[in-house]
């Protein structure tokens, strides 16, 4: 397919998915979103309790309402709000601990952006391979389609989601685990299609995937981590948040 789109930010906002007490990651994720994504212009959503981030040369949105009215919100809360509040048909979603090591493939973006304008009932592309028994339907070369009852028809990983659907799914008291268990759940009954990217065709989003990230069980992984501190010449006392043992069984699906 031949991509007639000029720019992904007039179809789809990304959205970063964190926490307040991530806050020390924010800076790292951002300097390697920046690198990676040459002249990135997509609005960029930050779902967090209360605290806002800036960083130069990327569009944040500053606005966050519950610092301003003092609301305790969940995870899914807030990222419903987020939906809610942006105007674009698609969003792209990011977790904070998922920091990039590669170029972003944003050809294959614009083609899975006009692949979904096109069918209405796709749900979401995940850029990494999802455990499962799942299906080839043969419409798409470096894509497979998840079953109709597989665990995580919902997950974590780097996605382009239509924004309606991705609303559908989510729970307000949801947080991250119970969106991936209930929400999962909630798509069984539905006509929408999910597809992930086939084991050797994980090229859009790039980091980690076999550690799962540069963070696991809230403490750093050091062997991530540290090269991409020293790359982009970062103070950050990983002493604080600690180092996570590393194996290369324990993924973010295993």
């Amino acid at each position: 397919m031949h991509s007639k789109l000029e720019n992904i930010s007039d179809s789809c906002a990304l959205i970063v998915n964190s926490c307040d007490a991530y806050e020390d990651v924010w800076e790292l994720f951002f300097y390697a979103l920046k690198d990676n994504w040459a002249g990135c212009d997509i609005e960029i959503f930050l779902n967090t309790e209360k605290k806002v981030f800036k960083f130069d040369g990327l569009r944040l949105n500053e606005v966050n309402a519950y610092a301003e009215a003092g609301i305790e919100k969940p995870w899914g809360g807030r990222l419903l709000e987020i939906l809610k509040n942006i105007k674009k048909e698609l969003v792209i979603s990011l977790f904070d601990d998922f920091i990039l090591e590669d170029k972003v493939n944003v050809e294959k973006i614009k083609q899975c952006i006009l692949r979904m304008k096109k069918d209405k009932k796709i749900a979401a592309f995940y850029f990494n391979n999802i455990p499962g028994p799942n299906i080839n339907d043969g419409q798409f070369p470096e894509f497979e389609m998840l079953g109709k009852r597989n665990d995580y028809r919902l997950n974590s990983a780097p996605a382009l989601w239509r924004r309606d659907r991705l609303i559908a799914f989510t729970g307000d008291i949801d947080n991250p685990w119970a969106w991936e268990f209930f929400g999962s759940a909630r798509t069984y009954n539905g006509i929408d299609r999910f597809y992930c990217a086939k084991i050797n065709n994980e090229d859009t989003f790039i980091y980690n995937y076999g550690l799962g990230g540069a963070i696991r069980r809230g403490k750093w992984v050091s062997s991530v981590v540290t090269p991409l501190v020293n790359k982009y010449n970062l103070q950050i006392d990983l002493s604080k948040r600690g180092l996570a043992g590393e194996s290369l069984d324990q993924g973010k699906y295993g």
